[in-house]
C-alpha cells in the first residue's frame, strides 16, 4: 500500500501476530456449528464458500484485522469473468447489496467488519455478523438473479 498504510488483504505484515492455521481451524469449526446448517465448502484457508448457483459463489474470508465476504465466480474463474456477468444485474444488485460491484479489484461486492481476528473474544461478533451477512446476500443474490 502507498505511505505504508495496511490493505484488507494483510496477513502477516508490519509486525502484527499473523493467525495461525491452528486458530482458523478453530475460527471456522466455530462458524459452522454456530450458523444454520446449510452446506458450505473449504475455499481455502483463509475463507468459506456458500454456494448461490453452479457459476456464483459467496466467498466468506478472515484476515488478521477483519471477517469478510465477497461474490465471485467459481474456482478457477477470473474477476473479470464474473464482474461481466454481473455488471447486467447493475444497479440494482449493488444497491440491493449496499456494497460496489467493482469496488475493491479482484471482489465483487466486497463488504467487511473490521475487528481483531487474532484476539478469540471477538469471533462471537465475527459469527455473528458474517451469518446475518451471508444469509442477507444468499438471499438478494437468489432474489434479483432469478435463481431456482
Amino acid at each position: 500500500m502507498p505511505n505504508g498504510g495496511l490493505d484488507e488483504w494483510d496477513i502477516a505484515r508490519r509486525g502484527l501476530r499473523s493467525i495461525s492455521s491452528p486458530e482458523i481451524k478453530s475460527f471456522w469449526d466455530g462458524y459452522i456449528a454456530h450458523r444454520r446448517p446449510v452446506p458450505i465448502e473449504r475455499g481455502s484457508l483463509y475463507s468459506r464458500w456458500r454456494r448461490v448457483s453452479d457459476d456464483l459463489v459467496i466467498s466468506l474470508y478472515l484476515t488478521n484485522r477483519s471477517v469478510g465476504l465477497f461474490v465471485r465466480g467459481q474456482r478457477g474463474e477470473r474477476y473479470r469473468t464474473t464482474l461481466n456477468r454481473l455488471s447486467g444485474h447493475e444497479p440494482q444488485l449493488g444497491e440491493a447489496l449496499g456494497a460496489s460491484l467493482s469496488g475493491y479489484v479482484g471482489c465483487c461486492y466486497l463488504m467487511n467488519l473490521p475487528l481483531p481476528v487474532t484476539d478469540p473474544g471477538s469471533w462471537p461478533q465475527a459469527y455473528a455478523w458474517l451469518e446475518e451477512q451471508e444469509e442477507f446476500y444468499h438471499r438478494v443474490l437468489n432474489d434479483l438473479l432469478k435463481i431456482p
